[in-house]
C-alpha cells in the first residue's frame, strides 16, 4: 500500500512539473523593441454617437518607418465609459499579423478620440504574447494617436 502511495505522489509531482514548464512557453530570446505604425482610417466602425457597452473593430496595414507596408492589423474594442461625443475610454485588444506570419498581440484601456485638435496624444498597451518570435513575448508599448485612426507604436519587450 505505501509504494502505491508513493508512486501516486512521484506520479502527481511529475506531471505537476511538467504542467507548470509546458503552461508559459519561454521565449528563445527577448526581441528587438520594435516600431511601427497602424493605420485604421479606411476600415473601422467606430460609431457616430458613442454608447456604453457598444463595440467597434477595425482593420488596416501596418508600415515600417520607411513607408513600408510590414503587415496588418485586426482590433475589437468594447466601450466602457462615454467621456464627450468625441471622446470614449475603450478596453482594445489588437492583433499585429506581419508579412513573416508572426503575430503580436496588444491590449489596452485607452481614451479614443475623434476630435483632430486634440492630436498627438498617448496612452500605454500591454504586450500579451503571439506566434513565433513573439510567442510567450511581454512588455509594454507606448501608442501615439497621430491623428484619427492613425496610430505610432513603439514596443519594450521585457
Amino acid at each position: 500500500m505505501g509504494r502505491r502511495i508513493a508512486s501516486a505522489v512521484a506520479t502527481a509531482s511529475l506531471v505537476g512539473a511538467l504542467g507548470v514548464a509546458g503552461a508559459a512557453p519561454a521565449l528563445a530570446a527577448t526581441p528587438a523593441p520594435l516600431s511601427f505604425t497602424i493605420d485604421y482610417t479606411r476600415n473601422t466602425s467606430i460609431p457616430q454617437s458613442p454608447t456604453l457597452g457598444a463595440g467597434f473593430a477595425g482593420n488596416g496595414p501596418v508600415f515600417d518607418a520607411q513607408g513600408r507596408v510590414i503587415g496588418r492589423t485586426f482590433d475589437t474594442c468594447g466601450i466602457d465609459g462615454v467621456e464627450s461625443p468625441t471622446k470614449v475610454d475603450a478596453d482594445c485588444g489588437a492583433y499585429v499579423v506581419f508579412d513573416n506570419g508572426d503575430e503580436l498581440n496588444l491590449s489596452t484601456q485607452a481614451v479614443i478620440d475623434a476630435n483632430p485638435m486634440d492630436y498627438p496624444y498617448r496612452f500605454k498597451a500591454v504586450v500579451e504574447g503571439g506566434t513565433g518570435m513573439y510567442n510567450g513575448a511581454q512588455g509594454e508599448a507606448t501608442v501615439t494617436a497621430e491623428r484619427p485612426g492613425v496610430y505610432k507604436v513603439d514596443v519594450k519587450f521585457a
